[in-house]
């Protein structure tokens, strides 16, 4: 009789992956393409930005808040299932984005949405650990994280562009197609896994090392987000055309899909090295963004900028990596961690920043950032010894 393989081992799992990597496409894309379409949205409604910035805020914050719960509580269903019906919840919520008669209704599509997110992410990082090939699994989260950042490079500038030419509600109508087109092509092609029922009731897979980890994720962010939320405004005040922003931080995003690129093949080889690695990177990209920032020098922020964002783009890929290794047992709720912890650096990053610029400028929120790079980086040495000891390094 010939034998087949196991649903945890799909045939072909590059192109299962490939798949996850498309449906976090549109995922990412739902989340950020309000920030292109804002001021088309809050115009029809009679708002001012302030209000519209709820559809970002409100929808970050429900993912920070319920990855964790709702990953525990759907943590005995079939993994297939669960991550299966997150899409018809997003292709649904976007949906009902489209169509919504008020800001209110809007409002709560987004809200829908933003739980929907919360468990999607966690089950896609647990599904490409446990159906990567052997001695694979960096180099499949790698994979699946370009599908994040093709959402951040070309979905919002595509979103945007589809509501200048017909209507915002164009934009969300085509979210619902692309969503629902995942979850078509993922109920036909994407393998179903198998998972411990056991090891999904703990909280924390890894104990203290997964928070430590995951704590280390949120840093990053927390010290690149200071400055890279305002990076539009400075390049802007450092002279560069309005006409030209778009294409710049297109640039900034193809030199992060290039880094990914690169570094894939290699996390799975000492993942530790890389929790130095690209978190130096990033802290020496804030630093000499500072210096550039002080004198205005635009070609220096252009230049510099490119080199920073790709030294960030393997961030997640990195920590992802790392955590689905500490916490194997139970991959989903790693997932769910990183989520937390990497949508709280976002939001604190952005705070922390604004602060920074007002008792400073653009410099001093750079400073700041690689400030708080610095502190992540001693911890890391701190606690190098229990990281090799988990990882295999």
């Amino acid at each position: 009789m010939p034998s087949h393989p196991s649903p945890a081992v799909p045939a072909h799992p590059w192109a299962a992956l490939f798949l996850l990597c498309a449906a976090i496409f549109a995922v990412i894309t739902t989340e950020v393409v309000p920030i292109g379409i804002l001021p088309r949205v809050v115009g029809e409604f009679g708002l001012d930005e302030s209000a519209g910035g709820l559809l970002v805020s409100l929808y970050a914050a429900l993912v920070a808040v319920t990855a964790v719960p709702l990953t525990r509580l759907t943590a005995r269903l079939p993994r297939k299932p669960v991550l299966l019906a997150t899409l018809v919840v997003f292709t649904l919520s976007n949906a009902v984005a489209a169509l919504a008669g008020s800001f209110a209704w809007l409002v709560v599509a987004r809200a829908v949405g933003g739980m929907a997110h919360a468990l999607f992410f966690a089950l896609a990082i647990g599904y490409a650990t446990r159906i990567a090939p052997p001695g694979s699994v960096g180099k499949a989260l790698a994979l699946t994280t370009m599908g994040g950042s093709a959402g951040f490079i070309l979905g919002v500038p595509a979103g945007t562009a589809l509501a200048e030419a017909l209507s915002w509600r164009w934009t969300f109508g085509a979210l619902a197609l692309l969503t629902g087109a995942a979850f078509v092509v993922a109920l036909v092609l994407l393998p179903a896994v198998e998972h411990s029922v056991e090891a999904s009731r703990v909280l924390v897979p890894g104990g203290g090392t997964l928070l430590l980890v995951a704590g280390l994720a949120g840093a990053a962010f927390l010290g690149h987000y200071t400055l890279y939320t305002y990076v539009s405004p400075l390049l802007l005040s450092a002279g560069l055309d309005a006409s030209w922003l778009s294409v710049t931080l297109v640039v900034f995003g193809v030199a992060g899909l290039v880094a990914i690129r690169l570094v894939s093949g290699r996390l799975d080889r000492r993942p530790v090295r890389w929790l130095f690695v690209v978190p130096a990177a990033v802290g020496a990209g804030l630093l000499l963004m500072g210096v550039a920032a002080t004198g205005s020098w635009l070609w220096g922020l252009l230049v510099i900028g490119a080199l920073w964002v790709a030294a960030f783009a393997p961030i997640n890929s990195v920590f992802q990596n790392m955590l689905v290794r500490v916490g194997r047992e139970n991959p989903e709720m790693s997932g769910a961690w990183i989520n937390v912890m990497c949508n709280i650096g976002i939001g604190g990053g952005s705070a922390l920043g604004g602060v920074a610029l007002g008792l400073g400028g653009y410099p001093l929120a750079a400073w700041v950032g690689c400030g708080v790079l610095v502190v992540a980086l001693g911890v890391t040495w701190a606690g190098r010894a229990r990281l090799r000891a988990v990882s295999g390094d």
